[in-house]
């Protein structure tokens, strides 16, 4: 399917994804992992935190490991990597328009605790959505479609008229299985590629 056919819809809600759409890392934080624990210690990391992408302590996860490994440094440095965050401002411009047309807009992403909270609180996510449904609180991470099952429900929308957007094709593709509207998003199209893909399903950007 191409930006320019159009796509018969009656989108409510667009569900946004956030890193790789409306966001990214920080440069140079996996540099930072490598130097904290050495060339395996990211690979690790990310293991232990995808124990706990949907739901529980990421500081403990990090603890364990750390401790498990013997390695000599404090968790709370290797937690603070995930705080190394990059806002797309253009991108966020576009969720501001969309809000402001009526379009109720819900981040849908895969986050631990601790970095949720630091997107919440310091880079001002509280605001700049109608909803937040981390993975970490909704009990369930993408690309499992119950992510999107307990989304919706605890939205109250149903998913025809639902639109998530994510750069992932996986996530895409489990939120379609279950009837949502789903776009894959190439970040390199920045905000004008999510300008296009709302304009796609009728949604004013």
């Amino acid at each position: 399917m191409t930006y320019d056919q159009r796509v018969t819809a009656d989108v409510t809600t667009v569900l946004w994804d956030a890193d790789g759409v409306l966001q990214r890392p920080r440069t140079g934080w996996m540099d930072r992992l490598v130097e904290l624990g050495g060339p395996d210690f990211p690979e690790a990391v990310f293991a232990a935190e995808a124990t706990v992408m949907a739901g529980g302590s990421f500081l403990s996860a990090v603890s364990d490991l750390v401790a498990a490994t013997g390695i000599d440094l404090d968790p709370a440095d290797v937690v603070a990597v995930w705080e190394g965050i990059e806002l797309d401002p253009e991108a966020l411009a576009v969720v501001e328009r969309v809000r402001a047309s009526g379009i109720r807009c819900v981040l849908a992403t895969n986050q631990q605790d601790h970095r949720f909270a630091v997107m919440r609180d310091r880079f001002g996510y509280r605001d700049r959505m109608d909803s937040l449904r981390p993975s970490c609180e909704v009990g369930a991470a993408k690309p499992d479609p119950a992510y999107f099952t307990a989304l919706l429900e605890l939205e109250d929308v149903s998913a025809a008229e639902s639109l998530f957007i994510d750069d992932k094709e996986a996530n895409v593709e489990a939120a379609r299985s279950i009837g949502i509207h789903g776009a894959h998003h190439d970040p390199a199209d920045g905000a004008a590629g999510l300008a296009r893909i709302l304009q796609q399903y009728g949604v004013a950007a």
